[in-house]
């Protein structure tokens, strides 16, 4: 799945946020950064080849989906602004499986009428295994990932400090589909799963366990590469010290262009995250620009 910011906070915001909207640092996608598209290719990387790919994404967040799903204003003009750069990769290891990993940094800032604050560093490292059936000795358009994510520290408890990880463990499966057309230089490609979301300790904070999907379609024409994608993201009631907020599950839907060309040995990608609807969860425009690579992929 295409990489997904959804968001920054943490007590420091407790002020300015709904409860809801507390906790939810920095929420990437299971499958990818935000500019790498999917291409297409649903069977795994041959065994030794892989690709790698550098992005850099930016996001700026002044509303808010509220819990009927209205855009609202953060309290004293919030202004949130999250700056990451993604190391992506990923390597065949056997016909029919694949590793993939992931490696953010990231720059958070928030800015009201009476303070500022900033925060930089590593954010929660993720990974993931994908086999197809190829694996079994037979092929179909399927694969079924799953993924994990790591804390890259301790959530801070300090009402000053800007969180770079929410604290906690996820794991997650998904199951993906799609195929191209011999016709047209088209391909449909989506996937959908479900991601188990672990305890913040720190601050006895259950996030809710969530269930994403993602379609595209895409193709090539002229040199360039494009897709079109969808999100949706549905969340669950969030647990606060054993009790579970009901009213602050949330939802998100947004659409995911992308544009791709070719350069050198790799392909230089940009794309756009545009929220059409939600609950619950910041709203704001992202932009993203990536270059990937690979090595024995034929």
């Amino acid at each position: 799945m295409v990489t997904r910011l959804k968001g920054l906070s943490g007590l420091a915001l407790a002020a300015l946020l709904p409860l809801s909207l507390s906790g939810q640092a920095i929420c990437t996608g299971p499958h990818s950064s935000p500019t790498l598209s999917q291409g297409g290719s649903i069977t795994t990387l041959p065994p030794g080849g892989g690709w790698v790919q550098l992005s850099f994404y930016r996001q700026r967040f002044q509303q808010f989906y509220n819990q009927n799903g209205d855009l609202q204003d953060f309290l004293a003009s919030g202004n949130f602004l999250t700056r990451s750069v993604f190391l992506t990769a990923s390597v065949g290891v056997f016909e029919g499986l694949d590793l993939w990993a992931q490696v953010p940094v990231h720059k958070l800032g928030v800015q009201t009428q009476a303070s500022n604050s900033t925060s930089s560093g590593v954010g929660d490292l993720r990974f993931s295994v994908r086999i197809t059936p190829e694996l079994f000795g037979f092929e179909a358009p399927l694969g079924l990932r799953f993924g994990s994510k790591l804390p890259a520290g301790e959530f801070p408890v300090d009402a000053t400090i800007l969180p770079l990880t929410e604290g906690q463990r996820d794991f997650q499966i998904s199951l993906e589909s799609g195929t191209s057309f011999d016709f047209l230089p088209i391909y449909i490609a989506g996937w959908a799963g479900y991601r188990w979301r672990g305890l913040s300790e720190a601050r006895f904070y259950d996030p809710g366990n969530e269930t994403f999907a993602h379609f595209a379609i895409g193709g090539s024409a002229a040199g360039f590469g494009w897709e079109l994608g969808a999100d949706a993201y549905w969340g669950g009631a969030p647990v606060v010290a054993g009790l579970p907020l009901t009213q602050d599950a949330r939802r998100v839907f947004q659409i995911v262009p992308t544009i791709g060309y070719a350069i050198g040995s790799g392909t230089l990608e940009v794309s756009a995250q545009i929220p059409v609807s939600g609950r619950n969860l910041p709203s704001g425009t992202g932009f993203g620009i990536g270059y990937r690579t690979g090595w024995r992929l034929l």
